[in-house]
């Protein structure tokens, strides 16, 4: 009885162990929770990206993606669902396999983490994938008014095999505790914040970043033709440590430059080309290149702010400081990636400004003079630092 009971679990063994490693998998980056972000804090409505995601075909065969399927949840129950087939999976394939080709994937790897593996799966121009290939899925966006608490995504591949896969992602919408202080002081206007039309929310490390700037006359954040750092308003004010924490970082060496202003008579156009070029090829020099003079702060909950595009020369920090909140950590400045002087600031998961995970933020001392109600800050908010 007992060698029967075993052979026919061993059988059952050999049976199963095949059809599991059959399944596709799926991973997605950032690789733990999800942040939302308020789009209207009066009305409750609620904005989420999904970065990046990736079906790898760990199947041992060929297989073609035929659907992808989201699901919003609450309590385990579906609320929404958006599926993607035909024409947009096309699409989807073509895009991953351009920007890797084009080396992208390489060169902005902290938006990518691991969710293609390492060394990174290839990407080919269509949604069929041979054993090893993957589909990587980017900036997939979700907005609601209610609760949500999970993000569902489902792959089907089509025939032969017609595997499946799921991943299910929690979803955070509440706010943080207020822990940090705002690191300006004063009336600073937030040119671009965790919108969905900013550039921070698109990615990973800076999706809750915040650009601060001030304005004077006309609405303008410079005196006569803004050709040099001190004809703005914010250049060389005074940034604070927006809480306590250990400094692990700090650079102090990296050049202001005026050739990113836009000058006087300017095309937009022209502008935004001549800008995207330089930034392109700063990317390409490394990630730390892009904040120029930056100062990092470990906090004792594990998480980690960032101050960048800093003006250059002594620091008033060093790294292994212990400092307070509202301790001076820099002067505002140009460098970097830097279209003007203004103070990037947002917090991460990690030691790196980029190569890190960004989380939101909240802070104890602001008030919003324009908003309807106490919430989040948005892009464009004026904000009032005590």
């Amino acid at each position: 009885m007992r060698k029967i009971f075993g052979t026919a679990f061993l059988l059952a063994l050999a049976l199963v162990g095949p059809a599991a490693a059959r399944e596709p998998t799926i991973r997605a980056y950032p690789a733990g929770a999800l942040h939302a972000w308020p789009l209207d804090s009066v009305r409750g409505v609620q904005s989420l990206v999904l970065q990046n995601a990736a079906v790898i075909n760990t199947t041992g065969a060929p297989m073609t993606v035929g659907e992808v399927r989201f699901e919003l949840l609450r309590g385990g129950q579906v609320i929404e669902t958006r599926v993607l087939t035909g024409s947009d999976v096309d699409r989807m394939a073509r895009g991953g396999a351009g920007a890797q080709a084009a080396g992208m994937i390489d060169i902005v790897a902290f938006q990518f983490g691991d969710v293609l593996g390492k060394p990174a799966a290839k990407l080919p121009a269509t949604p069929t994938l041979a054993p090893g290939e993957g589909l990587l899925i980017a900036g997939q966006v979700f907005s609601w008014s209610g609760d949500r608490d999970a993000l569902r995504i489902t792959i089907t591949a089509a025939a032969p095999g017609a595997a499946t896969a799921s991943l299910t992602i929690p979803v955070v919408t509440a706010q943080p505790e207020p822990r940090y202080r705002f690191p300006l002081k004063g009336r600073w206007y937030v040119q671009a914040g965790p919108g969905l039309n900013t550039h921070h929310r698109w990615a990973v490390p800076e999706e809750f970043a915040l650009d601060m700037i001030q304005l004077g006359a006309g609405g303008l954040g410079y005196r006569t033709d803004g050709m040099t750092m001190a004809d703005y308003y914010a250049y060389g004010a005074p940034v604070y440590a927006a809480a306590d924490g250990e400094v692990i970082k700090v650079v102090t060496d990296q050049i202001e430059d005026v050739a990113q202003f836009r000058r006087p008579g300017e095309s937009q156009e022209a502008y935004f080309q001549r800008v995207m070029a330089w930034q392109d090829a700063m990317l390409a020099a490394g990630p730390d290149a892009a904040g120029g003079n930056v100062v990092v702060i470990r906090h004792a909950w594990g998480e980690y702010s960032v101050y960048a595009h800093l003006k250059p020369g002594a620091a008033p920090v060093r790294v292994g400081e212990q400092v307070k909140a509202g301790d001076l950590v820099g002067y505002l400045g140009s460098s970097g990636s830097s279209t003007e002087p203004h103070l990037h600031f947002h917090i991460c998961d990690g030691p790196s400004a980029l190569s890190c995970v960004g989380k939101p933020a909240a802070f104890s001392n602001i008030e919003n003079p324009y908003a309807f109600v106490t919430g989040p800050i948005q892009s464009g908010d004026m904000v009032v630092a005590k």
